[in-house]
C-alpha cells in the first residue's frame, strides 16, 4: 500500500494513541506526576544556581545546574517508565493501574538512575556543541545546527530505550543499543525527521494555547489596570492550555511508544494501531 503522508500519518496514529488514552484515563497522571515532582529540583537546585550565577560563582552554579538537570530528568524518568509498564500491561489484555505502573518503575530504580545520568551526560554535551551564542554568525549557526542534529539523532536512536528497559529488564546500555539496532532494522539508515505523533493536539490545543497567552501577554503592556488584570489572566490561562496539551502530547508517545515497540521488534501489531500506520509513522528519506 501507498506510504502515507506526513500529516495524515501523525493524525492517525495520534487519533488511535487517544483512544488508548481515553480507555485508559488514569495514564494520563504518569506525566502529571512528572511535572508535579520537577517542581522539587526546581526549587531545592534552580534557585541556589541562580543566586550562585548572579554571586558570580560560575562554576557552583555549573555544578548545580548539571545536578539540576539530571534531577529533572530523573524525576520526569520514573513515571513515563510507570507509564510504559501500565501500557504494556494495558495492551496486552492486563489491568494495570499508577501504583502498579509506579510499582514497576521503580523496581528499575538503579537502572532508571543510571539511564538519567547518560540523558543528563548527553544533554550537557550537546549544549557545550551549541555554545553560549557568543562568537561570529556563521559560527552560532554552525554550532546549532549541529547540536540541533545530535538532539534529533539521539532522541530517534533511544525513542524505545524505556520500553526496552522496562519489558525486556534490560541494562541502558543494552537498552539504546537494542534501540538503535531496532530503527536501523525496521526503518533504516536515512531517518529524515523523526516520530510523528501528537501533531493533531498541537494543532487544536498547543497553538491556541500559544495564541491566548501572546494576546495576554500585549494586554499586560496597555496602561489600564483592568487591562493588565485581564491580560495576566489571559495569559495563565494560556499557558495552562499549553501545558494541558504537552501533557496530552506526553501520554501518547509513551502509549505509542510501546506499540511502536512491539511493531519494530517481531511485527506485533497492539493498541488499535495498523501495520501500516506504524511503518509510515517514521519519517524516512
Amino acid at each position: 500500500m501507498a506510504r502515507r503522508g506526513a500529516w495524515k500519518s501523525s493524525k492517525v496514529v495520534t487519533k488511535k494513541a487517544w483512544a488508548v488514552l481515553k480507555a485508559n484515563p488514569y495514564l494520563f497522571a504518569f506525566p502529571i506526576i512528572g511535572v508535579v515532582l520537577s517542581v522539587i529540583p526546581l526549587a531545592v537546585l534552580g534557585i541556589p544556581a541562580l543566586y550562585f550565577l548572579e554571586s558570580d560563582n560560575n562554576w557552583v552554579a555549573l555544578v548545580l545546574a548539571i545536578a539540576l538537570v539530571f534531577g529533572v530528568q530523573a524525576v520526569v524518568t520514573f513515571p513515563a517508565a510507570g507509564l510504559v509498564a501500565a501500557v504494556d500491561e494495558e495492551m496486552h489484555g492486563r489491568n494495570a493501574s499508577v501504583g502498579k505502573g509506579l510499582s514497576a518503575a521503580f523496581g528499575r530504580f538503579g537502572s532508571l538512575v543510571a539511564w538519567s545520568a547518560i540523558q543528563t551526560v548527553v544533554s550537557v554535551l550537546i549544549g557545550l556543541v551549541r555554545g553560549n551564542g557568543q562568537g561570529n554568525v556563521v559560527g552560532v549557526l554552525l554550532r546549532n545546527v549541529i547540536a540541533a542534529a545530535a538532539d534529533v539523532m539521539w532522541r530517534l536512536i533511544t525513542f524505545f530505550v524505556l520500553p526496552v528497559m522496562m519489558i525486556e529488564k534490560a541494562s541502558p546500555i543494552n537498552a539504546i543499543k537494542t534501540s538503535s539496532s531496532m530503527f536501523k532494522k525496521q526503518w533504516g539508515t536515512q531517518l529524515a525527521g523523526g516520530v510523528r505523533i501528537g501533531g493533531l493536539v498541537a494543532l487544536i490545543v498547543v497553538l491556541p494555547g500559544v495564541l491566548i497567552m501572546i494576546g495576554g501577554i500585549a494586554l499586560v503592556f496597555v496602561n489600564n489596570t483592568a487591562t493588565v488584570i485581564a491580560g495576566i489572566t489571559t495569559a495563565v490561562i494560556g499557558f495552562l492550555i499549553i501545558m494541558l496539551g504537552a501533557l496530552v502530547i506526553s501520554a501518547m508517545r509513551g502509549i505509542y511508544s510501546v506499540a511502536l515497540y512491539y511493531y519494530a521488534k517481531d511485527g506485533e501489531v497492539l493498541g488499535g494501531f495498523s501495520g501500516e500506520e506504524l511503518q509510515s509513522s517514521v519519517q524516512v528519506k
